[in-house]
């Protein structure tokens, strides 16, 4: 039961009839001939590039929805961290307050709020804290990257979520694609959940094929082909997304997976691929009586917690690292009974890791 309509519903519901699905293919060509046009206009250098003094290293989608881009970048920013580079993180900030400042920064002794800097960020800052790798928050990507260079002594940036912001220089471009969302066959928003018609991914130095255990391997096979066809030359990568434990947020201390094997318990989210979450719980045998979807970053207040806390009785509550960072303050008082986080690690398959870590290392190198 999902408490309200989310996206997907809304524009399911209109494609379900002859004139809802007319309205949606009109907005999609406009969107087309707007990303068209903004794409020329950079070309022709109506619209500025800019260049840091630092490689730039972009992980982005294709499409709307959940790819696993962010336990991604936090996996190339670990591994820059122990080759002993100085990477930093730059993102737009989904969803800020009006009234943050421009640029937040987060970084070791400097902290924002949920408002000020979006669950993104905290959720990024707090998984790398200990790794010293700062997370800036701004729409101009070239100013927070600038500041991250001059100011915390950046010399690698990963941008999380910038494949169609182009006025930042990037050395390369990492695309990452959902296995079960076959993109060759959609379409471009809002008719369905392409930012950007396929052809976009002949920019990409490598392409990521991301929740393979959803995916059966033919399903996985054509998607590699038609990757191909479109960009011979990029780098292809399949991942996993394993469950490595719980974490018990109260206490901040892990649980063992098999805890709730066999149990009966509730499932709440508010992220782009909500399935795969209830997915990963059901293939650990953990029995979901109950399950509460909110739209993708969804700020939970403290009614909704009030609502689950009553509607669940004893079941214990599972929710994911982003969505926790969107509990609002007090939520122990309102969550009694358990709650725990479930932690997912990304998992490369093949040499996939060791070709995508040399892509990014070889770039710091000859850039240092």
């Amino acid at each position: 039961m999902s408490p309200l309509p989310s996206a997907k519903e809304t524009r399911d519901g209109l494609r379900s009839g002859l004139a809802g699905r007319l309205v949606l293919k009109t907005l999609s060509a406009a969107y087309s001939g707007v990303v068209a046009a903004r794409r020329g206009l950079y070309r022709a250098g109506l619209l500025k590039t800019r260049r840091l003094p630092v490689p730039v290293i972009c992980f982005g989608n294709i499409s709307s929805g959940g790819t696993g881009k962010t336990s991604t970048v936090i996996a190339a920013a670990q591994e820059l961290a122990r080759a002993g580079l100085k990477p930093a993180i730059l993102l737009r900030g989904y969803k800020r307050s009006r009234s943050a400042p421009k640029i937040v920064v987060l970084a070791r002794g400097r902290g924002a709020t949920l408002a000020d800097a979006g669950d993104e960020a905290l959720m990024l800052f707090r998984t790398l804290e200990k790794a010293n790798v700062p997370v800036l928050v701004c729409p101009d990507r070239y100013a927070s990257g600038l500041k991250a260079v001059t100011e915390l002594g950046a010399n690698v940036i990963l941008m999380d979520d910038g494949f169609q912001h182009f006025g930042l220089y990037r050395d390369a471009d990492i695309v990452l694609i959902n296995a079960t969302a076959p993109f060759h066959t959609d379409h471009v928003l809002p008719f369905g959940d392409l930012r950007e018609p396929p052809a976009g991914l002949k920019r990409a130095r490598a392409v990521i094929i991301s929740h393979c255990e959803h995916a059966s391997q033919e399903q996985v096979d054509a998607l590699a082909a038609e990757v191909r066809r479109i960009n011979p030359s990029a780098e292809l990568v399949e991942t996993m997304h394993a469950p490595e434990s719980f974490l018990d947020p109260a206490t901040a201390q892990p649980v063992d997976l098999n805890l709730l094997k066999g149990r009966p318990a509730a499932a709440l989210s508010a992220i782009g691929d909500p399935e795969s979450f209830e997915g990963a719980l059901r293939k650990m045998k953990v029995d979901l009586k109950q399950i509460w979807r909110y739209p993708d970053h969804h700020a939970f207040s403290k009614a909704e917690l009030e609502a689950a806390q009553d509607a669940r009785g004893s079941l214990p509550l599972i929710t994911t690292y982003k969505d926790f960072a969107r509990f609002p303050a007090g939520w122990q008082d309102i969550l009694k009974g358990g709650v725990l986080i479930l932690s997912v690690k990304i998992v490369f398959l093949c040499d996939g890791w060791r070709r995508l870590s040399s892509i990014m290392t070889d770039l710091a190198g000859r850039k240092a």
